[in-house]
């Protein structure tokens, strides 16, 4: 978890990310334009808290690339997709684009990996041969949870730089950088709330 800006209270923002907000009609419009896609069913539209996890993913990322001197190669995007799918793919080529700086995990990083893949079944920890002593070693191998602790590392300190705050009605943001075939492994958590004073609705 991180504690970045201070406080900041308005009903109408679904999150603050440096000098940028990101406002509450920002994020209907953006669904709405999801929602008119033909043939779009009810189960492959994206929650409101998707749509705010792209956009705030989506500034956080060009940041943690300034930071490192990478240039984000434009995404190629068919004409006339909505604008949502747009920053989609520019955010998904940011992510790309950032340069691998592994993070030796520590036991605790990998627990979390474990909970994780245990909470999406995953994992059947009702197996001694899967207890937690047992697998430890075989999640650390690969280098990919390294790799994943290296970018959410890079995206936690490009989120602090710019004071991410999000909306409590989203607090559950989380962005997903590794994961089991049924479920995140490793997220990062880039924004604290922005005030108990802005309410559900």
């Amino acid at each position: 978890m991180l504690a970045l800006a201070a406080c900041r209270s308005n009903p109408n923002v679904a999150a603050y990310v440096g000098d940028t907000t990101i406002t509450e009609d920002q994020i209907t419009k953006l669904h709405d334009q999801i929602k008119a896609l033909p043939n779009m069913t009810a189960e492959q539209l994206p929650e409101r808290s998707q749509v705010v996890q792209i956009l705030v993913l989506d500034k956080v990322c060009q940041r943690a690339a300034q930071t490192a001197g990478v240039t984000v190669p434009p995404p190629q995007v068919p004409a006339g997709q909505p604008e949502l799918v747009e920053i989609q793919a520019r955010m998904e080529a940011c992510k790309q684009a950032l340069p691998a700086k592994a993070v030796q995990p520590t036991d605790a990083d990998l627990r979390e990996v474990y909970d994780n893949g245990v909470a999406v079944g995953a994992i059947n920890a009702a197996d001694p041969a899967n207890a937690f002593d047992q697998v430890k070693d075989q999640l650390a191998a690969g280098g990919q949870v390294a790799a994943a602790l290296g970018q959410r590392q890079q995206l936690e300190q490009a989120a602090e730089s710019l004071g991410v705050s999000i909306n409590p009605r989203y607090r559950t943001l989380a962005i997903p950088l590794l994961s089991f075939n049924q479920g995140p492994a490793v997220t990062a958590d880039l924004g604290q709330q922005s005030s108990t004073a802005v309410t559900n609705s």
